[in-house]
């Protein structure tokens, strides 16, 4: 299994879409930090950011959107692309079970993804430290917030790439894997308010969804059982979509 893990995790470094994600994420936070330094509220500028913490909270606002479009987009081309490439073909016939195959693949995908989560957020907040000062709110220590919303980035983040990852697993093709997914974390989320406004309970599982989570794991006054919840929700998640990708796999046929 190892030997399966640092072979995926060769691929993923040499992999020119995680790369390119990974730089286009630092242009942004680098762009974003000097025009907000730049701007000034005062002379009708509307970027009003006056610490590193609030560079963050912005950041990870954006990040919900990073995470819901950049790990479609590495999915299509770090996983579906290698059923096009045969290189799916000759893992499965390297002699490793296909579960391990899997697994390793999707573990790989996971960890990459919460890189991906990360580097807008983390540059942001230092860029956003070193121009104005690391800062201070008023509901939480600065320390604590940091530490909760690069957890919660991450488990969030690994709970997004799990369901990606099956939707990879299922369609084997990189642009229908990165279409499929974006339509669906865009419009999930109303068709659950949409049928929950009929079934009462749909709206209560949505509630305690990873989808509903992500709206919601920047917030400064966030309760320590609300926390708690939206780190092991996404965990959750993850090992059952990961699971459900395993079991995919193995019944699929591979050409």
């Amino acid at each position: 299994m190892s030997n399966l893990i640092r072979s995926e995790w060769y691929k993923l470094t040499r992999n020119r879409s995680f790369w390119l994600i990974l730089a286009a994420l630092f242009l942004s936070a680098v762009v974003y930090c000097f025009m907000t330094y730049l701007d000034d509220p005062s002379d009708g500028g509307a970027l009003d950011a006056t610490s590193g913490l609030d560079m963050l909270r912005s950041a990870m606002g954006g990040n919900t959107y990073i995470i819901k479009i950049g790990l479609c987009v590495l999915a299509g081309f770090f996983v579906s692309s290698e059923y096009s490439t045969g290189t799916m073909k000759r893992a499965v016939s390297s002699g490793y079970s296909r579960s391990r195959i899997i697994v390793a693949k999707m573990l790989v995908f996971i960890g990459g993804s919460v890189l991906v989560a990360l580097v807008f957020p983390v540059l942001c907040l230092a860029i956003g430290s070193l121009l104005f000062g690391g800062g201070s709110l008023p509901d939480v220590s600065a320390a604590e917030y940091v530490i909760r919303c690069l957890g919660l980035t991450v488990t969030l983040s690994a709970g997004f790439a799990a369901i990606v990852a099956l939707i990879a697993v299922i369609f084997n093709d990189s642009g229908k894997t990165i279409g499929i997914g974006i339509i669906f974390f865009f419009f999930i989320d109303g068709v659950f308010v949409m049928i929950g406004n009929h079934l009462p309970f749909v709206l209560k599982i949505y509630e305690y969804s990873l989808l509903n989570e992500i709206n919601h794991y920047a917030d400064t006054a966030m309760a320590s059982r609300d926390a708690v919840l939206s780190a092991v929700i996404p965990v959750a998640t993850a090992i059952v979509f990961v699971a459900l990708g395993v079991y995919a796999f193995r019944r699929k046929e591979i050409k």
